[in-house]
């Protein structure tokens, strides 16, 4: 079932389409952090006086675009490509991730094509287990694609900043990657659960594309209303993906602290996705195939 499965991704023009779509997003991310520097320094923006900025809130709004500090670094390594966004706004690689977990298995309802698999293989859990593994395969090679992206805009930040070294150990530096690839897999097995228990192709996208929308505003709301105080919504999926690939998120960077570690947010994520694919298993034996 696996090698079918690739088949199918390999032969399949929209998992090539998100493919680019990530790469692209990662070039446009990468782009855009290596000139914030020189665009706020050219604008007077980073003293904080000409901007109009409080001058305790300056700082640290100066360190998001410095090249020499290690904040800046991981924000460029970043697989997800949130572009310093972390915990506020969703990465363009973790909706791409999402949607090709989506298609991966509602193509086959769409087209009918999973009543032919599902005579050749009669084990519903087996062909969810081959779509699991070819999406994951697609993941990785997507993941390593992007992190030798980020790898050369990181080289090309440092090496266009006088002063500026690499300020990340290597032992980070392969942790962010790391992470950021068993990242890339949960959440395509997210969108491929979402994809099981919806099936319709169109629900699940709007489904994946909601949630790419609100989460960041349910942040939001939750922030102000509590003062800052309440970290419930940083359990939310998206933000977990986050925090669990550079370790910071959208408080730290602006100086404050993290709600948990990176430990929690990577079992945080792995609960959402076994509890949806889980569901989505259960479903997928139990209901008719058209």
């Amino acid at each position: 079932m696996y090698r079918a499965e690739i088949l199918k991704l390999r032969t399949t023009r929209a998992a090539w389409v998100v493919g680019g779509v990530a790469l692209a997003g990662m070039l446009l991310v990468q782009g855009f952090l290596v000139a914030l520097p020189r665009v706020l320094g050219s604008l007077g923006s980073l003293d904080g006086a000409a901007s109009g900025l409080p001058a305790d809130l300056a700082p640290d709004l100066s360190s998001l675009a410095d090249p020499t500090q290690a904040a800046f670094q991981r924000t460029v390594l970043d697989v997800l490509a949130t572009g310093g966004g972390s915990g506020g706004s969703t990465g363009i690689t973790a909706v791409c991730m999402l949607l090709l977990g989506v298609l991966a298995v509602t193509t086959d309802f769409r087209t009918g094509g999973i009543v032919p698999t599902a005579l050749v293989q009669p084990s519903r859990v087996r062909v969810l287990a081959g779509k699991a593994g070819a999406t994951a395969t697609v993941a990785l090679v997507v993941g390593v694609t992007l992190a030798v992206v980020s790898a050369a805009g990181l080289l090309v930040a440092i090496a266009t900043t006088p002063g500026a070294r690499l300020e990340l150990s290597p032992a980070e530096v392969l942790g962010i990657w790391g992470r950021g690839l068993v990242v890339l897999v949960l959440l395509a097995w997210f969108g491929l659960a979402v994809g099981t228990l919806v099936r319709h192709q169109v629900g699940a996208v709007v489904t994946v594309g909601a949630l790419a929308l609100v989460e960041p505003l349910v942040q939001a709301v939750v922030t102000l209303l509590s003062g800052g105080q309440s970290a419930a919504a940083s359990w939310l999926p998206l933000g977990l993906a986050s925090l669990a690939t550079t370790g910071q998120g959208a408080a730290e960077l602006l100086g404050g602290s993290a709600p948990f570690g990176v430990a929690a947010a990577l079992a945080g994520l792995c609960a959402w996705v076994v509890v949806l694919l889980g569901s989505g298993a259960l479903s997928f034996r139990r209901r008719d195939l058209v």
